[in-house]
């Protein structure tokens, strides 16, 4: 047991270090990445069941950018439907690769704005940081009616 006490102080000490407190809410390792806006215009789109991720290919004056979606499932809710050519802003995180996860996007061509994280970086059609097991994941509230396939 008192072998345990300097490891426990030592990890406290280095908590602020790690860039977190007991104060601030918890965060996604994505949100670690610093926040880009994007403005460009669609290029490609790659939504579709089965083919993992959905994403976006943007031109813009910074070059070719790739936007990661989020889920399949929660783009359908939204009724988000983006067309290459269209216009396109958005708001993410970079990645070390230059791909940027989406934070919120707009179509200003449909005014249409999908926000896909909250204010913490927690993927919002995932219920948040603290639902399920490892943080993201589960549904709040009761249970949805499921819609009829026609």
């Amino acid at each position: 047991m008192l072998r345990l006490v300097p490891a426990v102080l030592f990890l406290l000490l280095l908590r602020p270090a790690w860039g977190f407190d007991l104060d601030d809410p918890p965060r996604p390792p994505v949100a670690g990445n610093p926040v880009v806006d994007v403005k460009g215009t669609v290029s490609k789109v790659q939504i579709a069941p089965g083919q993992g991720m959905p994403f976006l290919e943007l031109t813009s004056t910074q070059g070719s950018i790739r936007l990661m979606l989020g889920s399949m499932r929660y783009l359908m809710q939204e009724d988000f439907n983006p067309k290459a050519g269209e216009a396109i802003e958005a708001r993410g995180y970079r990645m070390a690769d230059g791909t940027v996860v989406g934070i919120r996007v707009e179509l200003p061509g449909q005014r249409k704005t999908l926000k896909l994280r909250d204010e913490n970086g927690w993927p919002l059609w995932m219920g948040g940081p603290r639902s399920g097991m490892g943080g993201g994941g589960g549904h709040h509230g009761p249970p949805q009616e499921k819609k009829e396939q026609k």
